[in-house]
C-alpha cells in the first residue's frame, strides 16, 4: 500500500487529523529525547559522585513531565486516528450513497445488493486503518530518523550518520519482502478460490455424486486439493515468519551498531559517558521502533 494523493485529495477533511497526529507522535519523541538527555546526565554525574539532590530532582522532574507528556500525545494520537477514520467513513459512505441513488436500481441486474453493501462496507474498513494508522505511521516513520540523526550530530556525528545510514535499509526489505509475498498471495488466493469452487459445485451436485456413486472420486480429489492449499498456507505463514526475522535483524543489527560506535567513540575520548550512554539508549528505542514499524507495514 503507497501513497495515493487521487484518495487523499478525495477525503481532504482528513489531513488535519493526519498532521496532527504525526505531530503528537514527534512531541512524544521529543519527549523521550529529553528524558533520556537527562537520565544519562544523572548516570553520568553518578559514576563521577558529582551528583546531589538537586540534580536527582531535576532528573526526577524532567522524567516525569516527559512521561506526562508522552501520556497525553498518545491518548491525543488515538483521538486524531479516530477522528480521520470517521471523517473517512463519513465522507466516503456519502459518496457510495450518492453513487447507489445516481445508479438507481439497474445495478441490481448484475449484482446482489447484500454484495454491493459487503464490499463498500470492507472497502471502507480498509481505508479508515489506511487514513487512521497507515499515513500517519508513515510520515512519522521519515520524521523520526532525521528528527535523532540532527539531535545525535550534535554529540557524535559518526554515530549519526551510521545509524541514519542504517534507515533506508528497514524500507528496502520490506519491499523485497512485499514483492517476495505478492507472488505467493497471488498462489494462495488462486488456490484458496480453487477450493472453495470446488467444495461448492460439489456441495450442490452431491445428490447426482451419490447416484453414480461419484461420491468417492469427488473426495480424493478434494483431498488433493485440501492438501495443496494446506502447503502453500505454510509457506505462507513461513513467509511471514522470515519476514520478521528479517526486520529484528537489520534493526537490532543496527542497534549494535550503534553501540559499538558509542563505546568505540568513548574509548577514543571524542565523547564522554553522558554521549555514549545517550547514543546507546536511543539507538536501542529507535531500534524498537523500526521493529514496530516494519512489522505495521508489513502487516498492511
Amino acid at each position: 500500500m503507497m501513497i495515493n494523493k487521487r484518495l487523499i485529495r478525495t477525503v481532504r477533511k482528513s489531513k488535519r487529523y493526519i498532521a496532527a497526529n504525526v505531530a503528537c507522535q514527534w512531541i512524544s519523541l521529543a519527549a523521550n529525547i529529553a528524558m533520556t538527555g537527562c537520565i544519562t546526565i544523572f548516570l553520568s554525574k553518578l559514576f563521577a559522585h558529582t551528583a546531589d539532590m538537586n540534580v536527582f530532582l531535576v532528573t526526577l522532574a524532567v522524567a516525569a513531565g516527559a512521561l506526562l507528556v508522552r501520556f497525553v500525545c498518545t491518548a491525543a494520537a488515538s483521538r486524531m486516528s479516530y477522528l480521520s477514520a470517521k471523517s473517512v467513513k463519513r465522507t466516503l459512505r456519502e459518496m457510495i450513497y450518492q453513487k447507489l441513488l445516481r445508479l438507481g436500481t439497474s445495478y441490481k441486474t448484475h449484482v446482489n445488493t447484500s454484495e454491493v453493501v459487503q464490499v463498500a462496507v470492507e472497502g471502507v474498513e480498509q481505508l479508515e486503518t489506511y487514513f487512521g494508522a497507515y499515513l500517519p505511521q508513515f510520515f512519522y516513520a521519515m520524521l523520526a530518523p532525521l528528527t535523532l540523526f540532527i539531535v545525535l550530530s550534535f554529540i557524535s556525528l559518526p554515530a549519526a550518520i551510521l545509524l541514519f545510514c542504517c534507515v533506508p535499509l528497514i524500507p528496502a526489505a520490506i519491499i523485497a519482502v512485499q514483492r517476495w509475498a505478492k507472488k505467493l498471495l497471488s498462489k494462495y488466493w488462486g488456490q484458496y478460490t480453487a477450493l472453495g469452487d470446488t467444495f461448492l459445485e460439489n456441495l450442490q451436485g452431491l445428490t447426482t455424486l451419490k447416484i453414480y456413486q461419484a461420491d468417492a472420486f469427488k473426495q480424493e480429489e478434494m483431498d488433493r486439493e485440501s492438501e495443496r492449499f494446506r502447503k502453500i498456507t505454510m509457506k505462507v505463514l513461513t513467509m511471514q515468519l522470515n519476514s520478521i526475522t528479517i526486520m529484528d535483524l537489520i534493526a537490532y543489527g543496527g542497534a549494535a551498531a550503534g553501540i559499538i560506535m558509542a563505546v568505540t567513540q568513548y574509548a577514543a575520548g571524542n565523547v564522554d559517558l553522558a554521549g555514549c550512554l545517550f547514543i546507546i539508549l536511543l539507538s536501542l528505542t529507535s531500534s524498537f521502533r523500526c521493529v514496530c514499524s516494519a512489522r505495521f507495514f508489513i502487516s498492511q
